[in-house]
């Protein structure tokens, strides 16, 4: 077995120590993480050891080179000004962010319900672009295409919402001589902003024609 020589032992203690990088870049990911990580799994790169980096007498700026993203495969700039020295440490991001759902199968052009979706923690891994984390933001919308039973809904799977949904109680707005007059009546079929559509008067029972101006709110010329 050969011993390290006091030279050598020397030489390292002259050196920036690597494991502290490694502690130090840790500890900036984690505090950057995205708040929308949930149980973050960080695992670093290990420098080799026999990299020799002269000791920083200045304090250590960090910079993160994937601002976009915080999870994934990351490079992390570790930068000293005294002495003048730079290196990059890489990094891995993993673990779960909360999501929108799907509890069951949605066949294409139906109107996405509350039975229909929740929000849930998944591995970051089986989300895509454009996905949501609102079920405000998913709720009667239009499935563009079939939606499998526990998929992640992405903003590219939808269609405009219907801002009036066929059978569903409106508002329905009138100008009398300057006054505007509210009532209230049913939806006789589903329509997005600024479509015509007809509503059965609750009071009347006269079924006149609309247009969307708001959710649930149909102005009568």
């Amino acid at each position: 077995m050969m011993l390290a020589s006091p030279k050598t032992n020397a030489q390292e203690a002259t050196n920036q120590s690597i494991e502290d990088l490694h502690q130090q870049v840790y500890l900036y990911l984690k505090q950057n993480l995205d708040q929308q990580i949930i149980e973050p799994v960080i695992t670093i790169r290990r420098l080799s050891a026999h990299l020799a980096l002269a000791p920083c007498l200045s304090e250590l700026q960090l910079s993160h080179r994937s601002a976009h993203s915080l999870a994934g495969r990351q490079t992390v700039q570790v930068e000293c000004s005294q002495p003048n020295w730079r290196i990059f440490v890489s990094a891995e991001v993993d673990g779960k962010i909360e999501a929108v759902v799907t509890r069951q199968g949605i066949l294409r052009q139906a109107i996405i319900n509350p039975a229909d979706i929740e929000l849930r923690a998944v591995p970051i891994s089986d989300v895509r672009r454009g996905w949501l984390s609102s079920l405000d933001n998913v709720l009667y919308a239009r499935a563009k295409r079939a939606i499998r039973p526990n998929t992640v809904i992405t903003l590219q799977m939808l269609d405009a919402p219907y801002w009036v949904i066929d059978k569903q109680e409106v508002t329905i707005i009138t100008q009398v001589s300057g006054l505007e007059i509210r009532t209230t009546g049913i939806a006789l079929s589903n329509a997005m902003q600024h479509d015509q559509v007809e509503v059965r008067n609750k009071n009347s029972n006269i079924v006149i024609t609309g247009i969307v101006i708001a959710p649930n709110t149909v102005m009568v010329p």
